[in-house]
């Protein structure tokens, strides 16, 4: 190994180790607690360090947290509705100018998405501004999800240009209209989805949705839950959500924990 081969690795190294020291100091107090105990240490954790930086921070912090160094590695915005992760995409977003409200046509802005719908708590603060939950995506698509739950589609009414699809759900008891992502992005949706139900546990109890099931320690429904449990097995932990985690906790604070510690979401609700 030649004397740069060995600086990079070093370099490598060394980076993992800060980066293993942050996560093991964010954590640091929260050990052997299982079930709904450990979501509460942890959203007590979570809501302790939380700057809330405003909503219209979100839009410049995605030209760092969401830039492709994984896919294309082109320097444009990730879209989960929108990336094709196992080619070219059909447009990418690289720059301010293409943010926008309105839209007529998929590819023609991109917006912030909140996977949980910021109607059902009132767009209020600071939920309406947690990074962690809100994802750069295509306008036309945002629109087309709406504030309909996440779920599988068997026979679509609607298919983006990345194959993420709308139409009834064919999962578990619940039989209305769903959202589903491409399978590269589910794992990326449900991890979080359990942050939400997790950073805001004191508060969601109040609120109605049809993922919701009324209660501060499951938070989601039955069937939401399993679907999410699946979507977490399926699709680990990436790269891209890494890299996002890192660069959410410079911008706010906090941490998503089930990016940091997969194995929490089993202990929370596996055993429900």
């Amino acid at each position: 190994m030649n004397t740069l081969a060995k600086l990079i690795v070093c370099i490598s190294i060394s980076t993992s180790i800060f980066a293993a020291d942050i996560v093991g100091a964010f954590y640091h107090d929260i050990n052997n607690l299982q079930g709904f105990a450990l979501k509460t240490a942890l959203k007590e954790r979570l809501k302790m360090s939380h700057v809330d930086r405003g909503y219209g921070a979100l839009i410049d912090i995605y030209f760092k947290s969401d830039v492709d160094t994984t896919y294309d590695k082109d320097g444009s915005i990730v879209d989960i509705y929108s990336e094709n992760p196992n080619s070219y995409d059909d447009y990418e977003y690289t720059s301010r100018r293409e943010v926008c409200g309105s839209y007529r046509d998929e590819s023609d802005c991109f917006n912030r998405e909140h996977l949980f719908p910021q109607g059902t708590f009132h767009k209020m603060s600071p939920m309406r501004s947690d990074f962690f939950h809100i994802f750069p995506t295509d306008g036309l698509v945002n629109g087309k999800r709406s504030n309909y739950p996440f779920g599988e589609v068997s026979e679509p009414s609607w298919t983006s240009r990345n194959g993420s699809k709308l139409g009834k759900n064919t999962f578990g008891g619940y039989r209305g209209t769903v959202f589903e992502p491409i399978d590269e992005f589910k794992g990326d949706v449900a991890r979080a989805l359990l942050y939400f139900a997790t950073r805001y546990e004191d508060r969601v109890s109040s609120w109605v949705h049809p993922m919701l099931n009324g209660t501060r320690d499951q938070v989601y429904a039955d069937w939401f839950v399993a679907l999410l449990l699946k979507w977490h097995k399926q699709d680990p932990v990436s790269k891209h959500e890494h890299h996002r985690n890192e660069v959410g906790y410079e911008f706010q604070g906090n941490r998503n924990p089930f990016i940091d510690h997969p194995e929490w979401v089993e202990q929370i609700w596996g055993s429900r």
